[in-house]
């Protein structure tokens, strides 16, 4: 987990495991590469005024440069109506990655231990957990690093005992009023007298077994994904029917990575990672989605959201576009066998009409899919599937945006508008009052100039659609 010449940030809370873990580092890594951080959380009055100065008088001792920070934590957790331990959690994480941030370290080390493990897959399992949550704590994650999670509570006293190094004891470790504390000290101590042997053993030897199970239904799920989810200005929108046929244990766990991977409207993950997504959101989804009803929606927590339409499953942030996402089966049209007319006024600056048939096969005849400057043809169904692919969401006739991309007639794959109006010289001042009709970032027609290969007509065109430029743009 470490390579020569990175540096690393030990978590040191005074107590007996990161005290063991901080002298263990600090003999085996090289000379100026080692760092602590404490963080106190004000829990426990001069208690916890106590450890921070412990954690300073050994760094010092040891010659490691230490940081520290102290925060209310009771009093943030009653503004934000989060539990103590989460509260707690969350600020102290802060801390340790500010800190490696700005002073430069690789990684972060914390003093989980083959306990802390065993004692995390048993309170998973009473929540209720899939195969991630017997998985227990991995070796690494991210910059997140725990070297002594194959030791046992009484080698690392043992250790500290041949160093005669003394360590700091919490009293809040002796509270049962917090559930972690009553799993160590009564729940799995009562099972192994019960059993006849340390039921801790069985919690996490099972650990590698699952996270092996976890690893393969992910490969799986990913490919899933790859090949059957696609984005959109909304958000992520799978293939129902493909993930219909999916096992209902491929199914819950492809549903849980597409969820990881939804983003609110900074490009932020509301959950980073899968560790924090309940189960029950993800068989709230499963549920939906079985159930067939269009428009119905599953909650997924942190603003996440899934709404089954006629494209698929819409996942997406509530903040997002896709909150007020209305879906549409015919892309603008209101009818698919007579002729019809499509307006939004303003918001999207064009309408649209279907052709009749006579007007259809002239226009093929005349092969009427050049790009003109007031209006222009497209396949009718393939117009459809576009809008399908983007979302539902109607397109919109606006000024080009960063990211905008176009299949150019008679070319193959796809090119950034930027690219190809510099690539055809089109003139700056004609490029900066430009408008173009796009479905998100796919664009299909920049008038008097390109439209879109994907909305050729050829002769399998069944039906015809003319988009006109409103007057009014």
């Amino acid at each position: 987990m470490y390579q020569e010449g990175e540096r690393v940030l030990a978590a040191v809370s005074g107590g007996a495991d990161s005290v063991c873990m901080l002298l263990m580092l600090k003999k085996y890594l090289p000379e100026g590469t080692l760092g602590a951080a404490h963080f106190n959380h004000g829990l426990r009055g001069d208690e916890s005024d106590r450890d921070e100065s412990f954690v300073k008088d050994l760094c010092a001792k040891l010659e490691v440069p230490v940081f520290s920070e102290k925060a209310d934590i009771s009093a943030a957790a009653a503004a934000e109506k989060s539990g103590i331990e989460e509260c707690a959690r969350k600020y102290r994480y802060e801390f340790l990655n500010r800190v490696a941030e700005k002073e430069r370290y690789n990684y972060i080390c914390v003093a989980h231990n083959k306990g802390d493990n065993a004692e995390t897959v048993f309170m998973h399992i009473l929540r209720g957990c899939s195969v991630d949550g017997l998985a227990g704590m991995p070796y690494r994650a991210g910059n997140i690093i725990r070297p002594l999670l194959d030791i046992d509570r009484r080698e690392i006293a043992g250790y500290l005992r041949l160093e005669g190094q003394d360590f700091i004891t919490d009293s809040s470790n002796a509270d049962n009023t917090y559930l972690r504390n009553r799993v160590r000290n009564v729940i799995i101590p009562f099972i192994s007298d019960n059993i006849g042997y340390d039921f801790r053993d069985v919690l996490v030897r099972q650990t590698g077994i699952a996270a092996d199970e976890r690893d393969y239904l992910d490969a799986d799920a990913d490919a899933f994904i790859v090949e059957h989810v696609k984005e959109c200005p909304e958000g992520l929108i799978a293939d129902k029917e493909e993930l219909e046929m999916l096992h209902p244990g491929a199914g819950r766990r492809v549903i849980r990575n597409i969820i990881s991977m939804v983003k609110d409207g900074s490009s932020n993950s509301p959950y980073e990672g899968r560790k924090d997504i309940n189960s029950d959101a993800v068989m709230r989804v499963y549920e939906v989605l079985t159930s067939g009803k269009l428009g119905k929606t599953a909650e997924c927590g942190r603003g996440v959201k899934m709404r089954l339409t006629h494209s698929g499953a819409l996942f997406y942030c509530g903040n997002n576009a896709g909150e007020t996402y209305c879906p549409r089966t015919d892309g603008g049209l209101k009818n698919d066998d007579e002729k019809a007319e499509y307006s939004a006024g303003e918001k999207t600056g064009f309408a649209a009409e279907e052709l009749t048939f006579g007007e259809t096969e002239k226009i093929k005849a005349e092969k009427g899919f050049s790009a003109g400057e007031r209006f222009v043809y497209f396949d009718k169904n393939k117009y459809i599937d576009i809008i399908h692919k983007c979302g539902n969401g109607v397109p919109v006739f606006r000024h080009p945006e960063a990211g905008d991309v176009i299949s150019p007639f008679g070319m193959h794959g796809k090119k950034k508008v930027r690219k190809l109006l510099i690539d055809l010289k089109i003139p700056y001042e004609k490029r900066s009052g430009l408008k173009l009709l796009a479905a998100g970032r796919e664009v299909l027609w920049i008038p008097g100039i390109c439209s879109s290969e994907l909305l050729r007509i050829d002769e399998k065109t069944a039906k015809i659609i003319r988009v006109v430029i409103r007057e009014d743009n």
